[in-house]
């Protein structure tokens, strides 16, 4: 497999490559005729079942709350963390393209 990146504007073009199939390639490979930027984005949405602490807002012992975490967290809870965007910028004319939108979901559980 491999990935090519064209520049509309000026024809410019670079390929990400492995040396054999199925091994990785670095994402510099490309820094010849094209700039690579990673913006990493921190942000964090939590989702919290509103059932869930309603019910952990009722026990009334500390061995209730920790019997109640460790048998519904992992299905009650969740956090959705956005990672990062990926640019690539023509050397040549400065043209760039963002790739962005990469999500994933880390399900909290022990």
């Amino acid at each position: 497999m491999r990935i090519q990146i064209i520049c509309e504007k000026c024809s410019s073009i670079a390929e990400f490559l492995p040396p054999r199939t199925g091994e990785e390639v670095g994402i510099q490979t490309v820094n010849k005729n094209f700039r690579v930027g990673v913006n990493w984005k921190n942000e964090v949405i939590e989702n919290v079942q509103e059932e869930f602490v309603k019910e952990l807002s009722e026990v009334a012992t500390n061995e209730e709350r920790k019997e109640l975490l460790e048998a519904k967290l992992t299905e009650n809870a969740f956090a959705e963390t956005i990672d990062f965007e990926l640019s690539f910028t023509c050397v040549g004319c400065g043209d760039r393209i963002t790739l962005n939108d990469f999500q994933l979901s880390d399900f909290i559980g022990f």
